[in-house]
């Protein structure tokens, strides 16, 4: 900086006891140093794209319950069978890194509206929220009887994240931010966590229920089906790995396999029950 700014002829930084801000100078020199990386990611991203060897790092956005409780436990198979792919998966909790501009790989999104002109778009499942409570929990209070009564006269629990994605929950975002909570995270797996442990009454997916199968459904009202879409980066499609990485989260989330990803509802007790033959995707382009 020291050489920088005699060079430049400016001052880039005010240089002060408690520390250094940036000039305005300062602020225009770094927001197109940002812009230049940006473009020099893209430049780097074309070139990989076109890089046929299944081998070299892969990255993947996804929500943080899709991510950390069924995309992560599953992690280990796919590393096993292509030992030369790094995984870098993104959970999406906390704000994204002030210089981290580059879109990832490949996205899986609760909003078709994040892909841009040109990527890759799928339906990759439907997640059905439902409300239920651990048996410790009803043992205690008793069984809700309905989605209203959980509302009114137990202590409920919720995902920040329900509340702050107004375009994908709508009214039910709404609905969730009225409630008087009792506890609530902006991590799925600590709220599954409060959740089993007793801790109150919340709305989860149905494929929670594979996971933790002591949990009781609560209620007869339809389900809550969220859409969930793959998105696969333009300019990366190409690239062989990022193409078997593509091809691995289909295969997890296969609706042949995984009958509560169904477009249509399935009870958890019905899960074991044979499923019809899975129709194709649909693919579009951006």
């Amino acid at each position: 900086i020291d050489e920088l700014e005699p060079r430049l002829e400016v001052k880039l930084f005010h240089r002060r006891r408690s520390g250094t801000a940036l000039t305005s100078a300062g602020e225009d020199l770094y927001e197109r140093a940002r812009s230049m990386q940006h473009f020099a990611d893209d430049i780097e991203r074309s070139v990989r794209a076109r890089d046929q060897r299944e081998e070299g790092l892969v990255s993947v956005a996804s929500p943080d319950g899709v991510g950390s409780l069924w995309v992560a436990p599953r992690v280990s198979t796919f590393l096993e069978r292509n030992p030369r792919i790094q995984l870098s998966l993104d959970c999406l909790i906390g704000p994204a890194a002030p210089d981290s501009q580059a879109r990832p790989d490949i996205t899986i999104a609760l909003d078709k509206s994040r892909a841009e002109i040109g990527d890759d778009t799928s339906t990759l499942a439907t997640l059905h929220y439902v409300l239920a409570a651990a048996p410790t929990y009803v043992e205690t209070y008793g069984l809700p009887a309905s989605a209203a009564s959980a509302a009114g006269d137990h202590r409920t629990l919720r995902q920040t994240g329900q509340i702050s994605q107004q375009e994908v929950w709508g009214k039910r975002a709404t609905a969730v931010a009225s409630l008087a909570f009792a506890f609530e995270t902006n991590s799925s797996a600590a709220m599954v966590a409060a959740l089993r442990a007793g801790a109150g009454v919340a709305t989860v997916p149905t494929y929670l229920f594979t996971l933790a199968p002591e949990l009781t459904l609560i209620g007869a009202e339809p389900s809550t089906p969220i859409k969930l879409w793959l998105i696969v980066h333009r300019e990366a499609r190409n690239a062989a790995r990022v193409q078997r990485v593509a091809e691995w989260l289909k295969s997890i989330f296969d609706t042949r396999v995984h009958p509560w990803f169904r477009e249509e509802f399935v009870a958890p007790e019905n899960f074991s029950a044979p499923q019809e033959p899975k129709k194709p995707v649909r693919r579009s382009k951006s």
